[in-house]
């Protein structure tokens, strides 16, 4: 044996990323190539190159995974906590259109607060997906843990992160918080509170993060509520706790746009008008903030293109690829409507 073959021997076996690498394609298409999957959409060139960097690399694939690759089904899951939510209707369809690109199906599934947490592993355990996208704000660290480092399938976390689980996708919330509140401080509100979901879930923690933030930076005291979920409800509930507490309260932060159709409804319901006694500001968008009364002013963030990144994640831990953390690309984006009014002020007097 010679020198050059021993060492060929002790060098790292190529992997699956080390020729679509090579090739510059994604690590997905090199599987389906090799694989001949009827699926496969490349040009000629594309396919060449990949051939080519299989041959120079002296790509083997490794059997055992091969055997649980050809056994894939080519469909993923995404467990949501509703699909009426706005922006998880967003998660989905960008999940969903980039999924169809790969040559994925989707399969979904709602977690309704309450029940067995076991019922969302069935999904992988059972092989009826070849992972599974989490995007439930409501499910236990411990489970989702638990889930993540079984043997069932890969995981990705979307829009949360969870100490000791990399595979996530998220997209800026702490920026998109700072800029709500920094506009509502901008029309001269100093009395403002910040209405969050479960303050032991990292989503909740970064938006708390840049409302907090704004408010250091314009020296005004932080007040916030935090409540046990986002939706209508607790919208509606965390409101009411607002200005039973705080009565002075002229402008709220609220964390979700779900929440902030229960606060108007709680605000009306105390006799305040919106924008004239209280002004209000949503994080994420939709076309449902047009058709409030009034017109709901949010913050943009990429939501569809999370999903994206998501699907593009998990296909890539489908095929052995690393686990990341990715914060989505795209600044947050303020789109005022109706519900915010300046407020005269000693802000505005010492101008």
């Amino acid at each position: 044996m010679t020198d050059a073959t021993e060492a060929r021997g002790r060098a790292r076996r190529a992997t699956l990323r080390d020729v679509a690498a090579l090739a510059r394609v994604d690590a997905s298409l090199v599987s389906r190539i090799i694989n001949d999957d009827p699926k496969a959409s490349a040009a000629p060139q594309t396919r060449q190159r990949i051939i080519d960097a299989v041959r120079e690399l002296d790509y083997r694939p490794n059997v055992a995974a091969r055997g649980l690759r050809m056994a894939r089904t080519w469909t993923m899951g995404v467990l949501v906590p509703s699909v009426t939510n706005p922006m998880y209707a967003d998660v989905i369809a960008g999940a969903e259109a980039r999924a169809q690109e790969l040559g994925y199906g989707i399969v979904f599934r709602t977690h309704v607060e309450g029940a067995r947490e076991e019922h969302f592993t069935r999904l992988l355990q059972q092989g009826r997906v070849d992972g599974l996208l989490i995007a439930s704000g409501l499910l236990r660290d411990a489970f989702m843990r638990r889930i993540a480092s079984g043997e069932d399938g890969p995981v990705v976390l979307v829009n949360r992160r969870i100490n000791g689980l990399k595979a996530s996708v998220v997209v800026d919330d702490e920026a998109g918080a700072a800029l709500a509140t920094q506009h509502l401080i901008d029309n001269g509100h100093e009395h403002l509170v910040g209405l969050f979901g479960p303050p032991a879930i990292d989503t909740s923690r970064r938006r708390r993060k840049g409302y907090s933030k704004a408010l250091r930076a314009a020296s005004l005291d932080l007040v916030a509520v935090d409540m046990p979920g986002w939706d209508f409800r607790n919208g509606y509930e965390g409101t009411h706790e607002i200005f039973d507490a705080h009565p002075q309260t002229t402008a709220v932060f609220v964390s979700t746009m779900v929440m902030a159709v229960g606060a108007i409804r709680a605000l009306a319901e105390r006799g305040l008008s919106v924008p004239d006694d209280v002004s209000l500001v949503a994080l994420h968008d939709s076309d449902l903030a047009n058709f409030l009364n009034p017109p709901l002013t949010t913050v943009s963030l990429p939501v569809l293109q999370m999903g994206a990144v998501a699907v593009d994640l998990l296909a890539s831990l489908i095929d052995g690829g690393p686990s990341r953390s990715v914060v989505v690309d795209g600044e947050p984006v303020l789109i005022e409507r109706r519900s915010v009014s300046k407020r005269r002020g000693r802000r505005e007097s010492n101008v």
